[in-house]
């Protein structure tokens, strides 16, 4: 035990540990960013006015974290002629810039200020992002030009995580990104970049309609699993429109509706990296409850019967103790990926700001359809 090499690994877990009046826990990382992000979206989806001083605070605490021109990062290894721009999932990462967090920062600047579109942060994200597009159509997480799957095989390889291919879930967030973009910017962004834009959805959508499985879900590389996917992917092809379009759309939604649980939830276990047939088989969870959910709401009307059934979930699985509502849910369950068939995480934010856009979503479907009807 006192040999330097065993001495130096046991202080690198510790450094991964957190201990409190519980106990201790294994933390690989942690995610300031990205849960300010996501926790202002699901505040705003429920109806958070977007002055509130409190949103105002956090997204200024967001865009203080871009990272500056001129940071070094792997990226630049294939992209050394585009300015930095994006933001880590960490307080600070100037290597790993990735291109999911960036793609949530933007929606979630415009969703708290759409007059935020044309702003020099918004606009340095968008540039970035456009930079880092795979030639395949689509977006990986932290690379460009990394997909060679051999890599994978090597002995060594460090949970089969050696390269870093396009996804569909990523892809499926900047396409929403560029799209609320597009649609919040009318007459406010610059013509020249909402036209790339729109040319690099072009391109992100013939990416998603190749990796669409035969189910009509889509893999979800960061989030477990299908459901997550899917979700990512419907909630961005609501921004585009075509025949190619509804010919995705329909076998996505169906099946949505397909594995929705008899207790109107969604759930899905750890196992369907190792079996695909097993997905959403499991018991039904918040999270990707409201994954399921936002998928559907962004297709079909709030009088759905399966976006009923999934929103009674919620309400009645919301905790209550003592007679009160305490505002979230249990969630036990890892419903988040590290690498897949390796390594898992489990966020316990998720389990309250990934509800509060599906409710908020609804609601606001729900009286929109209660408008056109009177």
């Amino acid at each position: 035990m006192d040999h330097g090499s065993i001495r130096r690994t046991l202080e690198a877990i510790e450094r991964f540990a957190w201990r409190d009046e519980k106990g201790m826990r294994i933390q690989p990382c942690v995610s300031p960013v990205w849960d300010t992000i996501l926790m202002t979206i699901g505040l705003r989806d429920v109806g958070i006015p977007q002055n509130d001083e409190r949103l105002k605070r956090a997204m200024k605490w967001v865009e203080e974290r871009q990272i500056p021109d001129g940071e070094a990062g792997d990226w630049r290894v294939y992209r050394p002629h585009i300015k930095s721009g994006g933001w880590a999932f960490e307080y600070s990462n100037t290597w790993y810039p990735d291109i999911d967090d960036s793609a949530a920062a933007i929606i979630a600047f415009v969703k708290q200020d759409p007059e935020s579109c044309d702003s020099p942060h918004v606009v340095r994200g968008l540039e970035w992002i456009l930079g880092m597009q795979n030639t395949d159509g689509g977006w990986a997480a932290f690379d460009v030009k990394n997909d060679k799957e051999y890599l994978n095989r090597i002995p060594f390889s460090d949970m089969d995580a050696l390269c870093d291919p396009s996804t569909a879930d990523v892809t499926g967030r900047v396409v929403e990104a560029f799209g609320i973009v597009c649609k919040e910017g009318v007459g406010r962004i610059d013509i020249a970049l909402e036209k790339r834009l729109m040319i690099s959805v072009h391109y992100a959508i013939k990416y998603l309609q190749l990796t669409q499985e035969p189910t009509g879900s889509w893999y979800g590389r960061w989030g477990v699993n299908y459901v997550y996917g899917t979700s990512n992917v419907l909630c961005a092809l609501a921004y585009s429109d075509g025949a190619h379009i509804e010919n995705m759309v329909k076998p996505a939604v169906q099946w949505l509706r397909d594995c929705q649980q008899s207790d109107g939830g969604w759930g899905e276990g750890l196992t369907t990296y190792n079996y695909g047939e097993a997905a959403a088989k499991v018991g039904s969870t918040a999270s990707q409850t409201a994954w399921g959910l936002m998928g559907l709401l962004a297709w079909v009307p709030a009088s759905d019967e399966s976006v009923l059934r999934g929103i009674r979930f919620l309400c009645e699985t919301q905790v209550v103790e003592n007679g009160k509502e305490l505002g979230s849910w249990v969630e036990p369950q890892y419903t988040a990926t590290g690498f897949p068939r390796h390594f898992y995480l489990r966020y316990d934010y998720y389990r309250h700001y990934f509800p509060m856009m599906a409710i908020g979503r609804y609601k606001r479907a729900r009286a929109e359809l209660e408008g056109s009807e009177s």
